[in-house]
């Protein structure tokens, strides 16, 4: 099919109230109502709440009305029942706190039975009538004492009707005056205020406290609901928000010590809040401000968007469900509140050869519509309490199956959010991989299908708006034989490929998934590179064609796929269309791993015979492995454009790209997609040499002369291109001084004393650059600053893992 024209991404309560009394029969402190068998409940509609406490009733299951005694036996203490009510807005009318009703039972040493006067005007209206021991009924010639709610007498007499005045004070003379009812609040409201107030009184730097188990005892379970049912409005706060700077009441977690466990890594919930706190509204100003800030980086962040379509979904209605998931719209504010703290720089990339892509209008994306310091008095500090908003939400997308695409993004996002603080177990089990296998992301064929009544692409591209859908039963299923052979027979087919995404509608949503999955299987290889975790996928599995652009999302078809990369014979090795930084990038990754992967192959782990007749493994790659490697290396330089080509390293004898003109030259230190190319392959080349030197020990010097290359790569770069460097590059140094340290401490046991000392002070310029410019915007550099610090002082790499036997 012939490519289009791309265009570029870059109620108030009204039913009656039910409570049932607490049993406090063998409470020391309330004494003896009731027997065991005999309970009682109180119901006051919602008419007596509103009109303070008006009508009651006590029931009894033996006799109604009436609460008795067994043999007669005085009580020692005054019972208090209390009962918690539940309110709703609105329904709290004439109360202060509408939260405690509280009915007093006064248990005298005499024996008695409390009745309950019909038509009372309160609900803690008591009739008390007495009775004697023998049982007979109450006198009549005794007047009913008249029991009032409680604090409803007047202060002057302490004793009167209740009426204002009452009749004392109005025979007297005197002012009748009623002192306020002080009631005391339910602990869990307490608590919650002190939470707040300790939140809003944090000062800058503090880690947000966690709450206790004992916070949640006191009301005897936790209300469990979805992040998506608790807001708390934020747009309109906006309007209060001055100019001025607000220190943020929230802030990442600290880095962690010298003495890290790898397996033991940064609290997993270091935020403990009501998701209120880090509720975004939808379709408002704070939301549109923060995913403006963030799009530029989106390429370097593993989630590539369209920046047009992206903004033109996010102002549809939240109920429509084109709307992106709040996964991966929480992900996305997480890292646009970091970039809007940290003042990350946007990324910038040098103009590509004109020689070997044409120029194209690359549209920029508006900055944000608020004001830095609005934007951070609303949510600064929020940053690691919005990325567990996104996991949650993911988590919920996932039980529902809801918009699985965005989950797959999100799941990306996360994971790669948990990496880049040090997060490394938490972040390789998120299930980015199962959930772009269950999208089909992994053998994508750069085809789709128009939604029904569509006719496609017009002159001008795709639409920015995407078109909806079209009924499941459209589409075509392996049941229905179409591709026949002629003189074949149309056997029935038993099984299908199911995936959960219906197919792309445009050339768009083709790229997105593209770009999406390479954004998954890089950090799946970033993954095996760092910590030599096996694959969640093999690449052999993978049949989705290469990524293509500058990291942001335009349709184009390209039909290779990583099996090319290792295929000395495919036409991809002599295209005339030439790869980008991007690409590029991508490409020495996939090498970058397999050169990696040499030191721990599986038919490397079986056991061999020894000498003195033990067995063990050897460890040791077989040489036509290597050497397939070696190959791949060596073809893939040959393809790389000389514009793109490390100035301190290339040769005359380097092959140049067909198209290019010998003076055009690339800025290519300012491109982090230029840095991760060549850090990668300095280090693939360092490691497959390495292996490569068990067979033929002259080639080792070739390995530390490449680990050395990448000390005037990194030497190179300007300190503020640092800030959006992909993640892998910090694995790069990380591996590279810590085999120099260890190539040092070698020169030193043979006695040469001068080149260790070389050795050493290259490998300490890699790791202050992990500790300094590219630890400041990545953590997770500094934690390998750290790692290579121990391995310079003699210890094991990684307290806490241990080699497997």
């Amino acid at each position: 099919m012939q490519p289009p024209n791309q265009p570029h991404f870059n109620t108030f309560y009204t039913q009656p109230y039910s409570f049932t009394p607490v049993n406090v029969q063998n409470d020391p402190q309330h004494g003896q109502i009731s027997p065991p068998d005999e309970s009682a409940s109180l119901s006051t509609s919602q008419q007596s709440y509103d009109m303070s406490y008006s009508q009651a009733s006590f029931e009894q299951n033996s006799l109604p009305g009436e609460w008795t005694h067994a043999g007669g036996v005085g009580l020692e203490a005054e019972a208090e029942l209390e009962v918690y009510e539940d309110y709703a807005s609105g329904s709290r009318a004439g109360r202060d706190d509408g939260l405690v009703q509280r009915v007093f039972v006064d248990t005298g040493p005499k024996p008695l039975c409390r009745r309950l006067t019909s038509g009372s005007s309160s609900t803690d209206s008591l009739a008390e009538g007495h009775q004697d021991v023998d049982g007979r009924g109450t006198s009549p010639k005794k007047k009913p004492r008249i029991t009032l709610p409680r604090g409803r007498a007047c202060v002057p007499c302490r004793k009167c009707s209740g009426e204002k005045p009452c009749r004392n004070c109005d025979k007297n003379g005197t002012e009748c005056r009623y002192e306020e009812i002080q009631r005391k609040k339910p602990r869990a409201v307490m608590l919650e205020e002190l939470e707040l107030e300790a939140l809003l009184n944090l000062k800058s730097g503090q880690p947000i406290p966690k709450r206790s188990f004992s916070d949640h005892s006191v009301v005897g379970y936790t209300p469990i609901t979805t992040p998506s049912e608790q807001s708390m409005s934020i747009e309109a706060r906006l309007d209060s928000a001055g100019s001025q700077t607000h220190t943020p009441p929230f802030f990442d977690p600290p880095p962690v010590s010298l003495t890290l466990l790898s397996h033991r890594d940064l609290p997993p919930n270091r935020t403990a809040l009501n998701t209120s706190i880090t509720d975004i509204p939808p379709t408002s100003q704070l939301e549109l401000a923060l995913i403006q800030a963030v799009l530029p980086h989106t390429p370097f962040l593993s989630m590539p968007v369209h920046p047009g379509r992206f903004l033109a979904i996010l102002s549809l209605p939240p109920s429509d469900p084109n709307r992106p998931h709040p996964a991966f719209l929480y992900v996305l504010f997480s890292e646009a509140v970091r970039i809007v703290e940290q003042q990350v720089p946007s990324p910038s990339l040098p103009p590509p050869p004109s020689s070997l892509f044409p120029p194209s209008f690359e549209p920029l994306v508006p900055p944000p519509c608020l004001d830095r310091n609005i934007i951070l008095s609303q949510v600064g500090g929020t940053s690691v309490a919005l990325l567990e908003r996104a996991r949650s939400e993911l988590d919920l997308g996932i039980r529902n199956v809801d918009r699985p695409f965005d989950l797959a993004r999100a799941a990306i996002g996360i994971a790669r959010a948990l990496y880049s603080r040090g997060r490394f177990i938490e972040g390789w089990n998120i299930p980015a991989m199962r959930l772009v296998t269950s999208c089909g992301l992994h053998r994508l064929t750069g085809t789709y299908i128009p939604p029904a009544g569509s006719i496609g692409p017009g002159p001008g591209g795709p639409e920015i708006m995407p078109p909806h859908y079209a009924p499941s039963h459209q589409y075509r299923h392996a049941h229905v034989p179409v591709y026949v052979t002629p003189g074949q027979a149309a056997y029935p087919s038993l099984r299908m490929r199911p995936v959960i995404v219906p197919p792309a509608r445009d050339e768009i949503e083709v790229a997105e998934r593209v770009m999406t999955f390479w954004a998954a299987k890089m950090q799946d290889w970033e993954s095996g590179i760092g910590w030599g975790w096996t694959l969640c996928m093999s690449d052999e599995q993978a049949t989705t064609q290469w990524p293509w652009g500058w990291g942001h999302i335009r349709p184009r078809i390209e039909p290779f796929g990583i099996r090319d990369l290792y295929e000395p014979m495919s036409t991809m090795h002599t295209s005339p269309q030439a790869d980008t930084t991007y690409l590029l990038a991508t490409k020495s990754t996939a090498l970058l791993h397999r050169a990696n992967s040499l030191f721990d192959l599986p038919i490397a782990s079986h056991p061999v015979p020894l000498p003195d007749g033990r067995v063990a493994p050897t460890y040791l790659p077989p040489l036509a492995d290597i050497q397939s490697i070696e190959t791949a290396l060596q073809i893939f330089r040959q393809r790389i454009p000389l514009p793109f080509h490390d100035v301190s390293r290339s040769s005359a004898s380097t092959p140049s790209h067909p198209g290019t003109r010998p003076e055009e030259t690339y800025d290519g230190p300012s491109d982090p997609w230029w840095i991760c190319l060549h850090a990668n392959l300095y280090v693939a080349e360092m490691l497959m040499y390495k292996e490569m030197a068990n067979y033929r020990p002259e080639v080792y010097e070739t390995s530390v002369s490449c680990a050395r290359a990448l000390v005037g790569l990194v030497q190179r770069i300007p300190q503020d291109k640092w800030a959006n460097v992909d993640m892998l590059v910090a694995l790069d140094i990380s591996l590279a001084s810590r085999f120099l340290f260890k190539e040092a401490n070698r020169l030193i046991s043979v006695g040469q004393a001068q080149a260790a000392t070389f050795a050493s002070e290259e490998a300490e310029i890699l790791r202050t650059i992990l500790a300094g410019p590219l630890g400041k915007w990545l953590p997770m550099a500094g934690l390998h600053s750290m790692i290579v610090q121990r391995v310079r002082e003699g210890w094991p790499e990684k307290e806490g893992e241990y080699e497997r036997v």
